[in-house]
């Protein structure tokens, strides 16, 4: 094979690369939004098969993850963290510490619970992460949960629902990952749901709403939205009414067009 021959091939190879170094940098953005403790941690196989990335075994261990790096000036190296040659103390990394969202979403709560001891609340983020980080100031704050994420088996799965919806003294909060969320779970017991990350996939949250929104409900329901100001997240819900657009105007449901994301997507989250 000649070098003119190759270089079609080397060149598309390059390009693809640049896509998912591009797409991994977004999840990072995203994330940081929600938790800072969030980029210390590996990227997961199933948060980025939910964005469309697919990284080899090397690259899912080494590409955009926090490291301990020591300032020079710095007597205990322990107390920093490195990223892109900057450092940061290390606690702001910790799952303890209080992001914007986490300390909304926790004076969220409290108001409701004030509200009574029926009402329940349904919490869904596409980070199973997020949902441990989530899990820690629960616990803090005394309230019980139950989870239901991926590696829930259907039996006990099924088993969580039920005490979910019918046991008043059961789990006060139901911790749910956006993937499980859309998979036919009635969750009617819970009256307040919370979305504390954005997707670039409504149809995927709405999923998620319909979740405590059935047949069967009796109380009143409130979905609340967390989007962070001036950050990727607006951009992000931009392109989700313009995907509800396309929905409700062209494909009338969710097609297979807006199960990745595209050029024009990705050109309307950066604004070129």
């Amino acid at each position: 094979m000649s070098q003119a021959e190759a270089s079609p091939s080397c060149s598309q190879s390059k390009q693809a690369s640049s896509t998912v170094h591009i797409l991994s940098l977004l999840l990072r953005l995203r994330q940081c939004c929600c938790h800072l403790s969030l980029l210390r941690k590996t990227l997961d196989s199933s948060e980025l098969q939910g964005d469309g990335i697919v990284l080899s075994l090397e690259e899912q261990l080494s590409a955009l993850s926090l490291s301990s790096s020591p300032a020079q000036s710095d007597p205990d190296p322990k107390h920093l963290v490195s990223l892109n040659g900057t450092h940061f103390d290390t606690q702001l990394f910790e799952d303890t510490r209080h992001s914007t969202k986490i300390s909304a979403v926790i004076s969220e709560l409290q108001a409701i619970r004030q509200c009574g001891a029926d009402q329940k609340s349904v919490i869904v983020s596409q980070w199973t992460s997020m949902l441990h980080i989530v899990a820690v100031h629960l616990r803090q704050m005394e309230l019980s949960y139950a989870v239901i994420d991926g590696t829930v088996l259907p039996k006990k799965r099924m088993d969580l629902v039920e005490e979910f919806n019918t046991n008043p003294h059961g789990p006060q909060v139901m911790l749910v990952s956006l993937c499980a969320g859309g998979v036919g779970l009635n969750l009617i017991g819970g009256n307040h749901l919370f979305l504390i990350d954005m997707h670039w996939n409504p149809a995927l949250e709405d999923q998620a709403c319909d979740r405590i929104y059935r047949v069967g409900q009796r109380k009143d329901v409130t979905i609340h939205r967390f989007v962070c100001e001036g950050t990727v997240e607006e951009k992000i819900s931009t392109l989700q009414v313009k995907k509800k657009e396309l929905a409700q105007n062209v494909l009338s449901g969710t097609g297979s067009t807006l199960s990745k994301l595209s050029l024009a997507d990705l050109r309307i989250i950066f604004g070129v």
